[in-house]
């Protein structure tokens, strides 16, 4: 939704610079915005086949999922096991809360257990971790770290 905000805005913004001398910036963008949104809330999104307008108002919206896997998902997905030692992919900025740096870690530095997963139809089956981590992981966010591992102090 952000990109197709983006387009729809930027793109009369850049042919108003145009015209300006050179080094000033248009905000034309800051009153073409709240037309543009009303425009994309009565638009039918790919993903629900609803107008946000109307999905705001509902408590749940069922959605298509945004990419294709390539693997099985949901029930036909190889689980991982529960109590296996893993660690998780950070969130940008996650570790030093919201700076990131080329040479932060990206998997975390403790390792965890999978407590639950939770399995729908044709979705990625999701995981949730010990130690009061309150998001879900799918597989791909998640490193196995072998049995025989030997682990830095705590």
């Amino acid at each position: 939704m952000n990109r197709t905000l983006a387009e729809r805005l930027v793109g009369h913004q850049y042919a108003l610079e145009m015209l300006l001398p050179e080094g000033q910036r248009s905000t034309a963008w800051v009153r073409r915005l709240p037309d543009v949104v009303k425009v994309l809330n009565d638009e039918v999104t790919r993903l629900t086949g609803k107008k946000p307008a109307l999905a705001i108002k509902e408590k749940a919206v069922a959605s298509k999922p945004s990419t294709k896997y390539s693997r099985p998902v949901g029930v036909n997905e190889k689980k991982l096991p529960p109590l296996i030692s893993v660690r998780y992919l950070y969130q940008p900025g996650e570790l030093e809360g919201g700076i990131k740096r080329a040479t932060n870690p990206i998997w975390s530095l403790q390792v965890h257990q999978i407590e639950r997963n939770v399995t729908k139809p044709d979705e990625p089956v999701v995981y949730y971790l010990s130690a009061g981590l309150k998001r879900g992981f799918v597989r791909e966010e998640l490193l196995v770290v072998p049995p025989n591992t030997q682990l830095p102090p705590a």
